[in-house]
């Protein structure tokens, strides 16, 4: 009966995911249908795989925060688990996200409880780095933009949020208020793994991971037939959409950050492509250049949205198999004992 509930429980969730997943790629492919445009298949799939890469130094660090807590995940799983587990987050709350990264992991070499545990660690260490390079490239670069001093604001806020909770020491206490661990008499020492350095390689590693989100946004506008000029002075305004939007989703705590994330995009795009319809077309009213570039920046959050989907459910079919494809060729070749 138990195995029986619990292989009822993984098809109502693999079913809920489908139908949430299927949903979102719907209205982003109703919404960009609505506005007239020639997409560009190559520039779209290099924003994919800008997409899939971008996430990957983030499950390095999961896998670092869960071997700093004592735990053994090999590489194959905690990147299946990690890439599959993005699937949960289209969900309503958050939570699908924690259950399907954590299950999905061999339980004799990592305890689900720590697992979880990590995964909240690796995503608010991954959000409070974001909020404070978006806070940076404001201040830097677009202190002029639209709502600039608001969004910097809410940038530096959204970083002490996600950043305070798992500061190592606060961290620890929150670990054993919730749980983690119980009925392990190590839990203390493995507890203790957790030091300000692993905080520090989190923050390194996703310097990287918000630079190809940076990446990807900027290949979705070249994919819908929008030249944003050169990549050295176009990349910070795209990382700062791309690094914007995921962090205040997040916070908003809806659904794959739905409608949020769309509108900081917008503020950081609408008045940047105003200023390329201009530039091209100088006799263009303001107004319509305005009206314009706000239906493109739709079409932008539109388009990535769908994008970011299709490669969450290309690279989960590539993790299909639960076993590494590369062990199994290596006990194939090895001779019968």
């Amino acid at each position: 009966m138990k195995k029986r509930l619990i292989l009822l429980a993984k098809i109502l969730i693999v079913l809920a995911v489908a139908v949430w997943v299927g949903w979102e790629l719907y209205k982003s492919w109703d919404k960009a249908s609505q506005l007239n445009w020639k997409p560009d298949i190559l520039w779209l799939t290099l924003s994919g795989i800008f997409y899939i890469i971008g996430y990957a130094p983030a499950a390095v660090f999961w896998r670092y925060a869960m071997v700093s807590l004592g735990q053994k995940p090999n590489w194959y799983e905690t990147f299946r688990a990690y890439y599959i587990g993005h699937l949960g987050k289209y969900i309503p709350g958050k939570a699908m996200v924690v259950i399907m990264r954590s299950g999905m992991l061999d339980p004799a070499r990592t305890r689900m409880s720590v697992a979880a545990a990590a995964v909240f660690l690796e995503t608010l260490t991954m959000m409070a780095s974001g909020a404070f390079l978006a806070a940076v490239i404001l201040v830097v670069w677009f202190r002029s933009i639209p709502y600039g001093n608001y969004l910097t604001i809410l940038a530096l806020g959204a970083m002490l949020v996600s950043g305070l909770p798992v500061f190592p020491p606060v961290f620890r206490i929150l670990a054993k208020k919730l749980g983690v661990g119980k009925n392990d008499p190590d839990i203390d020492e493995k507890l203790a793994g957790l030091k300000w350095t692993t905080l520090l390689t989190g923050w390194l590693l996703m310097l990287p991971a918000w630079t190809f989100l940076g990446l990807g946004l900027w290949a979705t506008v070249r994919g819908i037939g929008i030249d944003p000029g050169t990549l050295s002075e176009t990349l910070p305004r795209f990382t700062l959409a791309a690094t914007l939007s995921i962090v205040l989703g997040f916070v908003a705590m809806i659904p794959a950050g739905a409608g949020v994330r769309e509108f900081a995009a917008a503020q950081i795009l609408v008045a940047f492509f105003a200023e390329l319809l201009i530039r091209n077309d100088p006799g263009m009213p303001v107004q319509d250049a305005q009206q314009l570039a706000a239906l493109q920046a739709i079409l932008v959050a539109a388009v990535q949205r769908g994008v970011s989907i299709l490669a969450e459910l290309f690279v989960s079919l590539l993790f299909a198999n639960r076993r590494s494809p590369f062990r199994w060729q290596h006990q194939i070749q090895q001779p019968p004992v």
